[in-house]
């Protein structure tokens, strides 16, 4: 998806060339759906861990190229600005003791990000928003080097003629900035999990992860504090809508539907439908010429996806075998607070989505008018969070978690074939007891500001501490 393109600026006959290749791989990709070309391979998981460079005293530090470098690694890789970088695991099968194989895989590839960031005398964190960070800081100078960042800036600019950006939040206070660049998006840093499905099934899990979505938010809050304000329990899914706000089209609703939202509605018959509203209903971003490749590689329909951020998105790739394959990405959670938290955040993740694939009705039940209004209830107030949930009726989300939806967790996956004592550790331990606490990363900041005052340096110097120990968040003091 951040795969670096040959030029920053593009013409007019190259959008259209694109255009027309697009439209081509994307009948190329109609014709697999309906020959249910794809493989039915046996799934595969894996995640993407966004993360930020700061100095000793924990202020963003803008790095990332000299950090990489000294790094050299295939797997952890540059992201948008100079304070970030990006984990990458390696692909696992589902089942078995796959989560507990990619918590050590992760960890591993921190303790080298950890070595790199000494060598630089810097410290590396995961964390949705990070609270020391500035507006000053958010210049055009700060950008990753290259041309993909860059001319997606302005295409994003120019789409909107010239208007600046608003990030306008309204939580427990009120935020309003105006910037003229996308760079705020590397201020929303996210744990993105893989999860290949079946083409018979892709439909439900897609609608289920659109339900899930209300409490994986709650859940994996992280992103309390933007520029010393305290907005959401979530903040970073506003940040991230607003700080590359493109409107496409109108939905089916009449409201313009964004380049980044939960969708523009439920998936009817297949996964194909996004392909389509991508093809026509988003305009395009970064028209990148592949010449001589086969068409089949869909290497324009892949480019023009990556530049549509829905929250759960569709990803086409190849199983080992080079037959095509169909798997979600679901992009909600923050990253961190720890690397056991993000693993527990994964596992509840794809249990979420077998658990709601299989419930009768449940996109009769859940409207996704009311699906979206709850994701944005839970954005904002976290484990707090009151929902409207099955036969119409508004009830605590925590209360569900605890009341149905955990243990129905803990089945699914152990019915998947995953281990039965990683099961009960990541979605009892890690995941259970942080719903009990209410301690989420976001609600551990929160009570650090409530006891000690909005010391956000002494904050992060304890954050840090507490997520070096790989401690799940439900147990760290202050």
């Amino acid at each position: 998806m951040g795969d670096e393109i040959s030029s920053q600026i593009f013409d007019e006959d190259c959008e259209h060339r694109f255009h027309q290749r697009l439209r081509e791989e994307t009948k190329i990709l109609s014709r697999w759906f309906k020959e249910e070309s794809f493989s039915q391979k046996e799934s595969l998981c894996g995640l993407e861990l966004e993360g930020w460079l700061t100095t000793k005293d924990f202020i963003p530090a803008p790095s990332a190229p000299e950090f990489l470098k000294t790094l050299n690694h295939d797997l952890i890789v540059p992201e948008i600005s100079r304070y970030n970088f990006e984990i990458n695991s390696l692909p696992l099968k589902s089942g078995g003791n796959a989560f507990f194989q990619l918590e050590e895989q992760i960890l591993e590839l921190w303790q080298k990000v950890s070595q790199a960031a000494a060598a630089h005398d810097l410290i590396p964190l995961l964390i949705g928003t990070l609270p020391t960070l500035r507006d000053y800081m958010l210049s055009m100078d700060y950008l990753t080097p290259g041309n993909r960042y860059t001319a997606l800036n302005e295409k994003v600019m120019a789409s909107r003629g010239g208007r600046p950006l608003t990030l306008d939040i309204e939580g427990k206070e009120a935020l309003y900035f105006k910037q003229d660049s996308v760079i705020t998006e590397c201020a929303a840093t996210s744990l993105q999990i893989h999860y290949g499905v079946p083409l018979n099934e892709a439909k439900a899990y897609y609608n289920a992860s659109i339900v899930g979505s209300t409490f994986m938010a709650a859940v994996g809050a992280n992103s309390p504090y933007f520029f010393g304000h305290d907005l959401w329990a979530e903040s970073r899914v506003k940040i991230f809508e607003q700080s590359v706000e493109s409107f496409s089209y109108r939905g089916g609703r009449g409201d313009y539907v964004t380049r980044v939202s939960l969708g523009s509605g439920y998936v009817h018959d297949s996964l194909f439908e996004l392909f389509l509203e991508n093809l026509d209903g988003h305009p395009i971003l970064l028209p990148e010429l592949f010449e001589g490749r086969n068409p089949e590689d869909l290497c324009h329909l892949k480019l023009q996806n990556g530049t549509i951020w829905r929250w759960n998105r569709p990803l086409v790739g190849v199983d080992s075998e080079g037959r095509p394959s169909l798997r979600l990405e679901f992009r909600v959670p923050s990253a961190g607070p720890t690397i056991v938290d993000s693993i527990g955040n994964l596992a509840f993740q794809i249990a979420l989505v077998e658990v709601l694939k299989d419930i009768p009705n449940l996109t009769n039940e859940i409207p996704f008018e009311v699906a979206n209004t709850n994701f944005y209830s839970a954005c904002k107030d976290g484990l707090a969070a009151k929902i409207i949930w099955r036969e119409g009726k508004e009830r605590s989300l925590s209360d569900i978690l605890r009341q149905e939806l955990l243990s129905l967790c803990n089945e699914a996956l152990i019915k998947k074939g995953y281990c039965e004592r990683d099961v009960s550790r990541y979605i009892y331990e890690v995941i259970g007891k942080r719903v009990e606490s209410g301690q989420n990363g976001s609600e551990w900041q929160r009570r650090f500001v409530r006891e000690k005052g909005m010391r956000f340096q002494e904050m992060l110097e304890s954050y840090s501490r507490w997520q070096n120990t790989n401690l799940p968040v439900y147990t760290w003091g202050l």
